[in-house]
């Protein structure tokens, strides 16, 4: 099995070495540099080219964010997941702006940093469910469907329509896991836990006939 490599930035020691330990839990993902400021981790970034790299925000030198722009700027191909105790809208809507795929708040659970680095790796874009209520409230309702991205009301549909984990997997061009990721998120936000109450609310918001 390919092993992920990672690139990790913090300014803080303590913070460095704890999320470094939480990776190095999981199978197949492995922290290749870890960077103290935002310039030396551009550096590390440009020699290593590391599949994921996870930046705090507020860094010496580059901060979260420009380091984000620098890297898309030099079309370097790699996901970027935003590592924050900052969950103000702003600052998020700037993150993904700059190029960010995933936007995670440093109370997060193991499960979560999971959910994270596979969905960025995915090339979707990644928000816990406590930040996507932030970004809906600040929108106005702004988002598809009662709330819902378009990516889940997308889901939501296929799942109403009967189609199976592989085939909406295959038809949108994520992995099944990424789908039952988005499913689980789509049942916890709507406060559903079947399939039939999921179907249910699509066919009263007009996804399905």
């Amino acid at each position: 099995m390919k092993t992920t490599s990672i690139v990790l930035a913090d300014d803080q020691l303590l913070v460095r070495a704890g999320i470094r330990a939480l990776i190095e839990s999981l199978p197949g993902y492995e922290v290749i540099a870890e960077c103290p400021d935002g310039n030396s981790a551009l550096d590390e970034i440009r020699q290593r080219q590391p599949d994921i790299a996870i930046l705090d925000i507020a860094m010496p030198g580059l901060n979260g964010i420009e380091l984000s722009a620098e890297i898309r700027r030099r079309d370097l191909p790699m996901a970027i997941l935003i590592l924050s105790a900052i969950d103000t809208p702003e600052t998020i809507d700037r993150a993904f702006a700059a190029g960010a795929n995933g936007y995670l708040h440093k109370d997060f659970l193991l499960d979560e940093l999971k959910l994270a680095i596979a969905a960025v790796l995915e090339g979707e874009r990644f928000l816990t469910a406590k930040l996507q209520t932030i970004m809906e409230n600040h929108n106005h309702g702004t988002a598809d469907c009662g709330g819902l991205t378009p990516r889940q009301a997308e889901i939501l549909r296929l799942v109403a329509s009967g189609r199976t984990t592989k085939e909406i997997a295959r038809n949108l061009g994520i992995s099944p896991k990424t789908v039952e990721f988005h499913r689980a998120r789509l049942m916890e936000r709507l406060g559903m836990h079947d399939v039939t109450a999921l179907t249910r609310f699509a066919v009263q918001r007009g996804l399905i006939s």
